[in-house]
């Protein structure tokens, strides 16, 4: 269908009503309470026949729809699949046509059954002219308007939508993606796609001013010629992330019994890829780190890079892994040699790109000093730099020992290695950003203390990585996004 602009209203409802609320506090599924949790502002209608008159978590509990004495800006369904029908009817006798169906038990069952409950469900949203998103899905997550029925939630509103026919997915990805510092304007988890598709929900996102980047977990789509022009177009201005399920034969049959998707030919979505630019991830973990690094990462002129970290062995193996994920490693200028070679001692060291300065890591004046000409150099356009946590927590003098039992306080309060690089991104006159590589160390730490560091280095606009691996696959990618769009 053709995105209805009247459905907009349900990213900012003043009212909302969840018929099949429960009487009983439930670990999983209570929407009103999760409403009430998330501190939404409108008004709240449960609708429970059987508790009609009464009240669930402090509110008036109404028989039906039509009993609500307002109009209704969202309807949330959560009944069982056979019951859905009837409350549809209800929902064309209220007048509130914008629907969440949350109930599985639909065509992903694979069953007559299923198939033609979802077909009767389609007969009654054109007969009625409703919204409906789903069914099988988690529905909307809004921060700004304090908008969600999910346990779990972050308050704070940012530029990332995500659009993700698995729910699953979308409750995993939001707690998660936030840890690394990215917040959300909608998240948009959707199901059958029934009536409303993720084609619809681009046409939206496309202008929506609260909305600069756009993540997508996708099993299969109705109008792949109609996807490919609006991922094209969107593209060029909003970054377009896509995680493709079902592109194995397992997963294909998989998705299938998911949300009844049938995927499409692997070709066919290489082709749509190479078409639209859109940046294509392979699981949850890349998802966050692409998004990551879109957010704190400016464009960058090129693929050339400069490794620094600690070990000859380690650097061997991060050059294979840059390489691999498309990054180069281009041999430093004479100058840079000559300058890097003035002040650090050969032995244990090795000052060519890969750089292997792990020895003098102990002596955070040569580490500025290090960095500095690494920069310079004309052939470097950012850093990637390796680090163990033990390193990381290192105080200001030289040679001083990482505080392994350090409470996380201390880590607040930042050490001398951190403030050095933190100090470094934002004053260094050739705007060469630092990507830092979190690595575990060989000291035992407080629980957590890695994530206190990452958290310190995200809020001063520094990338930070758990693996060199989880670096260079993101960081290439977002190279390579900038690249197509400089081509047109």
């Amino acid at each position: 269908m053709v995105w209805d602009p009247e459905f907009e209203v349900a990213f900012n409802p003043k009212t909302v009503a969840v018929v099949g609320a429960s009487r009983e506090t439930l670990y999983y599924g209570d929407f009103v309470g999760n409403l009430q949790h998330a501190g939404f502002p409108g008004r709240i209608y449960p609708i429970n026949p059987k508790a009609a008159g009464g009240e669930i978590h402090g509110l008036k509990t109404y028989p039906d729809l039509v009993s609500v004495p307002e109009p209704i800006d969202l309807v949330v369904i959560s009944v069982p699949s056979h019951a859905v029908p009837s409350v549809l009817e209800d929902c064309i006798a209220a007048n509130a046509k914008n629907i969440h169906i949350f109930t599985a038990g639909f065509k992903e069952m694979g069953d007559e059954k299923g198939i033609a409950l979802e077909k009767k469900l389609l007969e009654i949203a054109k007969r009625g002219g409703l919204r409906i998103l789903g069914p099988n899905c988690m529905g909307l997550f809004v921060p700004a308007s304090k908008l969600s029925i999910w346990e779990r939630i972050t308050p704070e509103a940012g530029p990332v939508a995500f659009l993700s026919q698995s729910g699953g997915h979308a409750l995993q990805f939001v707690p998660e993606a936030t840890r690394y510092g990215v917040r959300f304007s909608k998240v948009i988890s959707y199901g059958n796609a029934s009536v409303l598709d993720s084609i619809d929900f681009l046409e939206y996102l496309a202008n929506d001013a609260e909305t600069g980047l756009i993540g997508m977990y996708i099993e299969g789509v109705r109008n792949g010629r109609k996807l490919t022009t609006l991922v094209r177009d969107i593209n060029a201005t909003k970054p377009v992330i896509i995680w493709k399920g079902g592109s194995s034969d397992c997963g294909a049959r998989a998705a299938a019994s998911h949300t009844g998707a049938l995927g499409s030919e692997n070709e066919v979505w290489d082709a749509f890829f190479k078409q639209t630019g859109a940046v294509i991830i392979d699981g949850l973990e890349e998802l966050i780190d692409v998004t990551m690094t879109f957010l704190k990462l400016r464009p960058l002129p090129s693929n050339r890079v400069a490794l620094i970290g600690a070990g000859g062995g380690n650097s061997v193996a991060g050059a294979d892994v840059c390489a691999r994920a498309g990054l180069d490693l281009p041999h430093f200028t004479e100058k840079t040699l000559e300058e890097l070679g003035s002040f650090i001692s050969p032995e244990g060291t090795i000052i060519k790109n890969p750089v292997d300065i792990g020895v003098v890591l102990r002596d955070i004046n040569i580490l500025l000093r290090s960095l500095e000409p690494v920069a310079a150099d004309p052939m470097i356009d950012s850093i990637i730099f390796a680090l163990p946590l033990d390193v990381m927590l290192m105080g200001d003098g030289q040679t001083q020992q990482p505080p392994m039992n350090a409470p996380g306080e201390a880590v607040e309060k930042q050490s001398g290695v951190m403030n050095t690089l933190i100090r470094f991104n934002h004053e260094n006159i050739y705007g060469k950003p630092l990507i830092i590589v979190l690595q575990p160390g060989m000291g035992s730490f407080v629980p957590g203390q890695r994530g206190q560091v990452q958290q310190v280095l995200l809020k001063e606009g520094i990338p930070v990585y758990f693996s060199l691996a989880r670096a260079s696959r993101a960081v290439g990618k977002f190279i390579q996004y900038h690249e197509f769009h400089s081509k047109y």
